[in-house]
């Protein structure tokens, strides 16, 4: 690639010396203002590209409280890329249906998601799947989003549930 130096230098309009150590500053502020290890503000330096990650999160949960037959929180364990501790509030509507948060908190930050999903069944043991969005964090995950899937068992008894949850996020 030319220098702005070169260039000036070959196109013949560099004809006294004055002319050419013009050209050659011309050339150098020109590197160190495009070039952010040479001396290029930082506010002119290019923005860091956001690093996507992957998830593949085990959660187990168990009951914290329990408000009436539909406000449950748990407390639990995520083990896998995001792997920290958990609280979650969900609220059942209609024995099936759940929307709440969850936040997974590492020793990096925190994570806050929005989730929403369904029971396949009103059994004692009861699946359940959903979506889940990220609504906002903390520290290392001051600026993510993101989005993913989960699926899970419940244990109508004890209010106990595992999930496995995937999908990325940015940060």
């Amino acid at each position: 690639m030319d220098t702005a130096a070169a260039v000036l230098l070959r196109s013949g309009r560099v004809r006294t010396l004055a002319d050419h150590h013009r050209a050659i500053v011309a050339g150098a502020a020109l590197l160190a203002v495009t070039t952010p290890s040479l001396g290029a503000h930082p506010a002119t330096a290019a923005p860091r590209a956001p690093s996507v990650t992957r998830i593949h999160e085990h959660v187990a949960l168990k009951l914290l409280k329990r408000s009436g037959s539909s406000v449950f929180e748990h407390t639990g364990r995520a083990t896998g890329t995001v792997a920290g501790s958990v609280r979650s509030r969900i609220t059942l509507s209609h024995s099936v249906l759940l929307r709440g948060t969850v936040t997974i908190s590492t020793s990096k930050g925190k994570l806050r998601l929005d989730v929403s999903g369904r029971a396949r069944s009103i059994e004692l043991r009861t699946k359940f799947d959903g979506t889940a969005r990220i609504a906002g964090g903390s520290g290392r995950y001051a600026d993510a989003h993101g989005s993913g899937t989960f699926t899970g068992v419940v244990n109508r008894s004890t209010w106990a549930a595992t999930i496995d949850a995937t999908g990325s996020f940015s940060y």
